[in-house]
């Protein structure tokens, strides 16, 4: 019988009752023992309307806070309202597939003892369903451009102490817990399949191509210049963000615009603070390029629908 509460699943949110209630109701209806975990939601929106939606949730261990911290920063408030021995961000989008929830009840007793750096990549590292790492360098290597997603993230609780202290980005605060409590730490990436996205429309709001192609890699670069990686991580990092993430996004919001709300201007001068004027120009090449057969294949899929 443990005797504290093992889980802590943060969920930092600006308010959307239709996002985040949907999340919290998969939570509970996994079944698991509510002794063993709590739910801290805190809300930085500006409409009362989660408020008065979560009044409505009678669990001891549901927690409800409003703060004033701007943006992504939120995700701080939320860790450090946590209780439990170790605390999980939960993307305020994403429900929880049924069984997750004991899958990470046990993903954490199995480390408990070690108590290295746990990140939760639901399935999108490249590896087995446990990769453990040795260091910074190869938790880098391991998991890629995937850093910048703060769903994954979590945080041992003797570790949040003294987290205010430290440098936390505004854009990615998240990265704080995965570099910025330990100066050096062994990782373990979960790579099993945990959680189900909704529809991201409306998601967006800040400068894409700023954020991620010049505040991420600064960020990045950050460690390479600290030696906490290698200056050949690095590169791959820098390469696997372009091919395989800034040629997608431009694709999907520029060329053939989704219904996010990125900001997106001024991409050659962000692209161009690492990258080079032919890394612009190929990936705006590679998009409009793609857009054609993107239609004829959409056409002759509708077409072979309809048969």
């Amino acid at each position: 019988m443990e005797n504290r509460i093992l889980l802590s699943l943060c969920i930092p949110t600006n308010g959307v009752v239709e996002w985040i209630m949907p999340v919290i109701e998969s939570i509970y209806a996994q079944g698991v023992d509510n002794s063993l975990f709590e739910v801290v939601v805190t809300d930085n929106g500006e409409k009362d309307e989660l408020q008065e939606a979560v009044k409505r949730i009678e669990y001891e261990n549901f927690h409800y806070y409003r703060t004033n911290s701007k943006g992504f920063t939120n995700q701080i408030d939320a860790f450090e309202k946590c209780s439990g021995e170790f605390c999980k961000m939960q993307n305020h989008r994403c429900k929880l597939m049924a069984g997750s929830l004991n899958q990470l009840l046990d993903f954490i007793r199995k480390y408990r003892d070690t108590k290295p750096i746990l990140y939760c990549a639901d399935g999108h590292a490249k590896g087995g369903e446990f990769i453990e790492c040795v260091n910074t360098d190869e938790f880098v290597k391991k998991l890629s451009y995937w850093i910048s997603w703060s769903a994954g993230t979590g945080a041992w609780r003797d570790d949040i102490k003294d987290v205010r202290n430290k440098y936390i980005d505004r854009f990615f605060p998240h990265t704080v817990f995965l570099f910025g409590l330990r100066n050096e730490s062994k990782y373990v990436i979960w790579n099993g399949k945990y959680e189900i996205m909704a529809d991201d429309a409306g998601k967006g709001g800040y400068d894409f191509y700023h954020t991620f192609a010049v505040v991420l890699l600064d960020l990045i670069s950050a460690l390479r210049i600290d030696e906490r990686i290698s200056i050949q991580t690095f590169l791959k990092f820098k390469r696997d963000l372009l091919y395989d993430y800034l040629y997608s996004f431009y694709y999907s919001d520029v060329v053939c615009p989704t219904k996010r709300t990125y900001i997106v201007q001024n991409v050659r001068e962000s692209m161009m603070v690492y990258y080079s004027d032919w890394d612009y120009r190929k990936m705006v090449f590679w998009s409009y390029f793609r857009k054609p057969f993107a239609i004829i294949k959409h056409t002759l899929l509708k077409l072979v629908g309809k048969k």
